[in-house]
């Protein structure tokens, strides 16, 4: 079953109760992007989550901060966000894969480190790997399939579509989550338009089981409701 919903961030703890008090939407919950951001929050997870069910806000899945997954900090770090999950009961958390100076060294690490929440979560939490691009990254959407990991796949981050089809068609079974938005040039998470309409119909008829999360940018956010009941009534 697909659970539609739309990205809402904060950045303060002050910005919660405005953020996520009054949603007409199921909700994906982005925690700060940028870690010295996120430090200010980081001890105050727990307040966080329980002012966020206080509001009786339907949760469907995280953003985890942007940090790297290749070191040992992540398994603190990604505890903390998966203890946040847990209390908000949800399931799957967006990771970005950070740039590296690429080899199989810390493509071993940030495997490692999957795999030790793997066993510590055992399914109730899964880490799912964004698609970029960037062959820096430390995995770029081919190399998160040929390692089997779970997949957020963004449709603003891949520049061809017929990549976007490949791996929906493809990976659909391991995709968790799709963040949905169009592009046009070099701009990105602008409205839905045909192409994201078509997606969403594929994901339908094939009766994928994930959750489809609107993305756009800020001077777009007036839009999510309305495309988030569009979307709705394709079921």
């Amino acid at each position: 079953m697909i659970k539609f919903g739309i990205r809402q961030s904060f950045d303060r703890i002050e910005q919660v109760e405005d953020r996520y008090s009054n949603l007409k939407a199921p909700v994906e919950v982005a925690l700060p992007y940028y870690w010295d951001i996120y430090e200010s929050v980081r001890g105050h997870l727990a307040e966080i989550a329980e002012k966020i069910k206080s509001y009786n806000a339907t949760v469907i899945g995280i953003h985890a901060v942007q940090a790297s997954i290749t070191d040992e900090k992540f398994k603190t770090w990604g505890n903390e966000i998966a203890d946040f999950a847990k209390t908000l009961g949800v399931r799957t958390i967006t990771l970005h894969p950070n740039n590296v100076n690429k080899d199989e060294g810390v493509q071993k690490k940030a495997l490692e480190n999957l795999e030790y929440f793997t066993r510590l979560y055992n399914g109730e939490v899964v880490f799912c790997i964004e698609t970029f691009e960037g062959k820096r990254r430390v995995f770029t959407p081919d190399e998160t399939v040929a390692f089997n990991l779970p997949m957020t796949l963004d449709t603003s981050h891949i520049l061809d579509e017929k990549t976007i089809w490949r791996l929906i068609k493809e990976y659909k079974q391991n995709i968790k989550n799709v963040h949905l938005s169009a592009k046009e040039g070099n701009k990105q998470h602008l409205p839905i338009d045909t192409f994201c309409k078509d997606v969403v119909s594929y994901l339908i008829e094939s009766k994928w089981d994930g959750n489809v999360v609107l993305e756009y940018l800020f001077e777009f956010h007036d839009r999510m409701l309305n495309d988030l009941k569009l979307l709705e009534a394709m079921k």
